[in-house]
């Protein structure tokens, strides 16, 4: 579990991120990435994903890819992980690849 100084809570936090942020996108995931003080990380999963329990699935299985591999991720980030459709159904390894793939070409891994 992310510990709330780590998740980006506020609107206009999330809404700094698309303005200023640049985007990488995968399979089954986007990535907004901006640099800032802090590291802060924000999960979204729109109606297109599926249900409630599709959604919530989804971001679990991306709060989860970022929490066991943070310490890989260059600190003083603030990311914005969002849902594709075509994430429902695939295995927490499939979403793990798709997102350390993501962060890779966005070179926001440490190695």
């Amino acid at each position: 579990m992310l510990t709330q100084n780590l998740r980006l809570r506020h609107k206009k936090d999330y809404n700094l991120v698309f303005a200023q942020g640049k985007s990488f996108s995968n399979r089954y995931v986007v990535l907004y990435i901006m640099e800032d003080t802090k590291s802060k990380y924000g999960f979204i999963a729109s109606k297109k994903v599926g249900n409630a329990v599709q959604r919530n699935r989804a971001k679990r299985l991306m709060r989860e890819v970022i929490r066991r591999n943070m310490s890989e991720i260059k600190p003083n980030l603030e990311i914005i992980c969002i849902a594709r459709a075509n994430i429902k159904g695939v295995s927490y390894w499939e979403v793990e690849k798709s997102c350390l793939n993501t962060l890779k070409k966005a070179k926001a891994l440490l190695s």
